[in-house]
């Protein structure tokens, strides 16, 4: 038999032999196929939907919060109930929050108040009077704290002559006015009650004095007197005042007209507060010497 003999040292290719074999041992276990391991389960998952903001609704106006009687107290009107339409109306405004005022209805109440004064209507305001000796138009207007141009536009009198026997319909009650300078408007009211809003313009960098007064004097056609003394007859284009001048208990200060009204709603006069001519011409006829007049910033 022939011996094998493993010599030390070097030369040969034996000497790599033994470690390449254990090498080769260590990748066949590490390479050996094991059992995979089991995950758990997971339950399946929903989409998800990322948030949304849920619109929200338009905010409605005043006059979209109360369509519906708006729309009542119109077809009140057309069909020519005036006082269930005015008692609508007013319940409705009175319920209403007092810093929100709707204009709209506002609007519909003032112009149906015009509508019944300047019309034989009735009006709880309204009472009658059959004429008597001694009676003048300008007594029955101080007796019933109304106006001389009321008693007649409502009874058809042109001349103020009145006879004996006859019977007149007259507007009784206690009116007062409030002007309001950062508005720009006047409120007038009836015993405590809104009657009609006005929209006014008022003096500039608010020079219209604040206060409490009352009107002192009415004037139809009125003269402007200018600051240096010289007098504007009505009808001058340099008048101001428009067709009628209501005077306040404090020099320089009314409520008048203008030929210039787009300056209304603005602080554009020089202390007064001014009015289209067909709504002081309103005023003129409704507020009586004496009547009440508050000016607020």
């Amino acid at each position: 038999m022939t011996d094998i003999y493993i010599r030390n040292g070097k030369g040969g290719p034996w000497r790599w032999l033994l470690p390449a074999m254990a090498m080769i041992a260590v990748i066949a276990v590490w390479r050996w196929p094991r059992g995979k391991e089991e995950e758990p389960e997971s339950e399946p998952s929903l989409p998800v939907e990322s948030p949304r903001a849920t619109p929200l609704p338009p905010t409605p106006t005043p006059s979209e919060e109360i369509s519906a009687e708006l729309d009542s107290i119109r077809a009140q009107i057309d069909s020519g109930a005036f006082k269930a339409a005015r008692k609508e109306g007013l319940a409705l405004l009175a319920a209403l929050p007092e810093d929100r005022p709707n204009l709209e209805l506002e609007r519909l109440i003032g112009d149906l108040h015009i509508r019944m004064i300047q019309s034989k209507t009735p009006m709880e305001e309204k009472v009658f009077h059959v004429v008597r000796s001694g009676d003048t138009l300008g007594k029955l207007a101080q007796t019933h704290g109304t106006t001389i141009d009321s008693i007649a536009a409502r009874n058809g009198i042109e001349t103020h002559v009145i006879r004996l026997g006859e019977r007149l319909q007259i507007l009784t009650g206690s009116f007062e006015a409030e002007v309001s300078k950062s508005r720009n408007d006047l409120v007038v009211m009836l015993n405590g009650r809104f009657f009609k809003r006005y929209r006014v313009g008022t003096g500039s960098d608010s020079s219209t004095p604040e206060g409490e007064y009352v009107i002192t004097l009415r004037i139809k056609h009125p003269v402007w007197y200018r600051g240096d003394g010289r007098q504007i007859p009505y009808g001058d284009p340099e008048n101001l005042l428009g067709t009628h001048y209501l005077k306040l208990n404090i020099p320089g200060i009314g409520l008048h007209g203008t030929w210039e009204p787009e300056s209304v709603g603005s602080q554009s006069s020089a202390g007064c507060v001014r009015l289209v001519n067909d709504d002081i011409l309103e005023l003129f006829h409704l507020l009586p010497e004496g009547t009440p007049v508050r000016i607020t910033e």
